[in-house]
């Protein structure tokens, strides 16, 4: 190799493992299976009282075990979304088959994090007990556990991760901004390798009341309620669960022999600037961020083989988020099949877009497209595009583009393919 083509390939960044925590599934093989058996775990809501929500379904992880990859002695200072966020990144460690312990730090190795809200429901739950035995009640390691940035210096602790580590709460586009400043790490130089990913874990009374409260969720009592795209949609429906990622440099990868599922191409991020919850009509914001990632990854919207929407399943987004999709692919959109995948995870806030890259990276390995579950009605507005409705096809795919959109007007659009040398 060439020193200039060693130099390019240190400052490209490729996708060597992936992890997941779903409700869906544990675990890479898991969550494919569920993926190709076409299954929501979106179900009926038992983990509190839902009498006074509208909304009344989740999607949560059971028998949660996080002993099966953390070790005990640091449980305690863990609160559920870090332990969900170790566990995942420790499947993607051993995916990627990479030798990453505490014992063996790196400051060339480092944690690029996501989340919504954090360990806010660990907070919430012990504010419960305070309320009742005052400061006694509260547990002594809660101050470690409840601040966003918790995950990551769990992360980096159990990995000998001494470079670089950010956290960003850029609400529902967390986990494609966690991976979208993962790429430019690598292409900045400074890291060899990158922990990136997002984590979840919302399903707390006072959250899900507060998100019920916003009007945001869905309140059907259909057996599937959450149906982006649908005729009859009415809201999304709230989930769990982290995916977790080994980011690399090219060259890296390649000195190791490593198998690659994908190149991170491309990344784009705006802010509409506009409101708090309602998207900013002419799409300025959004189109600019979905032209940037394309720019960055040196393609055009018909080399784009599959696009992941953000697809939230409200009213007004599914809508207002196709249109601008026209505006960016013009005529090629009719021609490309697009699937919003949150009913087979339901909406993991912060977690989505990494969730969503698992789905992608899915998609390109095995050649399959997933459906949007339960479009057996599509709204008008979608007429003449392919939106995978109710089962998942065979379809060649060398790139895909993923948007995720978040509260507050943050737009972002990552772009992966398969490896081009």
């Amino acid at each position: 190799m060439s020193e200039a083509a060693s130099a390019s390939a240190s400052r490209r960044a490729v996708i060597t493992g992936m992890g997941v925590v779903s409700a869906l599934g544990m675990g890479k093989e898991a969550f494919w299976q569920g993926l190709k058996a076409e299954r929501s775990a979106v179900r009926r809501l038992t983990l509190f009282d839902t009498s006074a929500t509208k909304a009344k379904h989740a999607a949560w992880v059971e028998h949660w075990e996080p002993q099966n990859w953390i070790a005990t002695h640091r449980l305690k200072r863990m609160d559920r979304c870090a332990q969900f966020a170790v566990a995942a990144a420790r499947m993607a460690v051993d995916d990627a088959g990479i030798e990453l312990s505490g014992d063996k730090p790196s400051f060339r190795r480092g944690v690029s994090f996501g989340t919504a809200l954090g360990g806010f429901g660990t907070g919430e739950l012990a504010h419960t007990d305070f309320l009742q035995r005052g400061v006694p009640g509260i547990p002594p390691s809660l101050g470690l556990q409840v601040f966003p940035g918790s995950a990551q210096g769990n992360l980096a602790i159990e990995f000998g991760l001494q470079g670089p580590g950010t956290t960003n709460a850029n609400t529902c586009a967390a986990g494609n901004v966690a991976l979208g400043d993962a790429l430019r790490m690598i292409q900045h130089g400074s890291l060899d390798v990158v922990i990136a990913g997002a984590g979840e874990t919302p399903l707390t009374p006072l959250i899900y009341g507060a998100f019920d409260r916003l009007g945001a969720m869905s309140g059907s009592d259909v057996e599937q309620p959450y149906r982006p795209y649908h005729r009859e949609r009415d809201g999304f429906v709230m989930g769990e669960g982290a995916a977790m990622f080994v980011v690399e440099s090219l060259a890296h990868a390649q000195g190791r022999g490593a198998r690659i599922y994908a190149e991170l191409l491309g990344y784009g991020a705006t802010n509409e600037a506009h409101h708090m919850s309602t998207p900013e009509p002419t799409g300025a914001a959004l189109q600019a961020a979905m032209r940037m990632a394309l720019a960055d990854a040196g393609v055009t919207p018909e080399q784009i083989d599959y696009v992941s929407p953000h697809a939230s399943g409200t009213p007004a987004n599914d809508v207002n988020e196709l249109t601008h999709l026209r505006a960016v692919f013009g005529d090629h959109l009719e021609r490309i099949p697009l699937s919003g995948v949150k009913p087979y995870t339901g909406h993991t806030l912060g977690a989505a877009g990494a969730m969503e890259v698992a789905v992608s990276l899915l998609a390109l390995e095995h050649q399959w497209l997933p459906p949007t579950l339960g479009l057996d009605d599509p709204d008008p507005a979608c007429a003449g595009l392919n939106l995978i409705p109710l089962h998942g096809i065979k379809r060649p795919v060398q790139r895909v583009m993923s948007n995720s959109l978040g509260f507050c007007g943050i737009d972002t659009t990552l772009v992966l393919g398969k490896l081009i040398a």
